[in-house]
């Protein structure tokens, strides 16, 4: 069997995997419910009264995906993230400086341009506190999201393909799964051990209509595609994790400070449209442009330091 049969099975353990990880949370999930109300009914627990399953279906994914990921790793045959083409950054800090500039300072210029258009309207009193809440989750959703679709399904992908194939895959994976949510509907009849596996064929439920879904599809496309191109340029995290923080934080910032005011929320399109995917992803063709000047800039910079390493030799 040759090399690339190889890595193209390593592939399919990982989406594997995936399936794993669904099933252990559609089994333990029926029980933390009932565990979880009734310790909320006794009075032991009662931060976790009134939680829908929903809830628990989602913390249970998330649990069994972090106790899952390391035999998933040995499953496929992967001991370090240098087999996956990620290697020790000596410039880390600058790459992860530099991307949240290149991210963050595009969606400050669109912003600034919406508010001035009237298209989002600032908002009176402003919870400056919040700001930090948006730090630590563009943090913590950068640093997971880049490990896990760039570290390892892009990784995944350049073994079994070749490099613009692979790149466009991984965007896609990344562009899909955003959308896959546990359904939000509360379910009058009472939780039954098949109420985790009922979750999974509402997974697109809570997904926006059509156009805005199509737009913010696009939206993760795009920047699925830059930050695969920064990843496998660098053979670093850095600079992805650095670009997925800014967004992160200049979107849901955005959010903080203004709200998009026309009405119905697709009226201005395909120019703009409201940011969906929990505010995260914004919709039209002027944030595409943004993120295909952030794109520049990327590109920019890699070839400064490319060319700087060059005379280094």
């Amino acid at each position: 069997m040759n090399s690339n049969s190889n890595h193209f099975q390593n592939l399919l353990r990982l989406f594997g995997y995936v399936g794993v990880v669904l099933l252990a949370a559609c089994i333990v999930s029926p029980p933390l419910y009932w565990a979880g109300s009734w310790l909320s009914e006794s009075g032991i627990l009662p931060l976790v009264k009134g939680f829908p399953f929903h809830r628990y279906f989602s913390r249970s994914v998330q649990v069994s995906a972090l106790i899952l990921i390391w035999p998933a790793f040995c499953w496929i045959g992967i001991r370090h993230l240098r087999e996956l083409g990620i290697a020790p950054n000596s410039r880390w800090r600058s790459d992860l400086l530099a991307g949240f500039l290149m991210a963050l300072l595009p969606i400050v210029l669109m912003g600034m341009v919406y508010v001035q258009q009237g298209v989002w309207v600032l908002v009176d009193p402003v919870n400056a506190t919040r700001f930090f809440t948006i730090a630590a989750s563009a943090v913590a959703v950068s640093l997971l999201e880049e490990f896990f679709f760039r570290g390892v399904i892009l990784g995944l992908c350049l073994m079994a393909m070749g490099r613009w194939s692979a790149l466009l895959v991984s965007a896609l994976i990344f562009s899909v799964v955003h959308f896959v949510k546990t359904s939000k509907f509360v379910r009058g009849d009472p939780v039954t051990w098949t109420s985790g596996f009922e979750q999974i064929p509402m997974a697109f439920s809570s997904a926006p209509p059509w156009p805005l879904l199509g737009w913010g599809f696009l939206s993760l496309l795009v920047a699925g595609l830059i930050l695969g191109v920064a990843t496998s340029r660098t053979r670093s995290l850095f600079l992805s994790i650095g670009l997925h923080a800014g967004w992160i934080f200049g979107q849901k910032g955005l959010e903080l400070l203004a709200k998009f005011s026309p009405k119905p929320a697709d009226a201005m399109l395909p120019w703009a449209g409201p940011n969906v995917v929990s505010g995260a992803v914004p919709t039209g063709l002027v944030p595409v442009a943004v993120l295909l000047l952030t794109w520049i800039f990327v590109l920019l910079r890699l070839r400064h330091v490319e060319k700087k390493d060059h005379r280094s030799v």
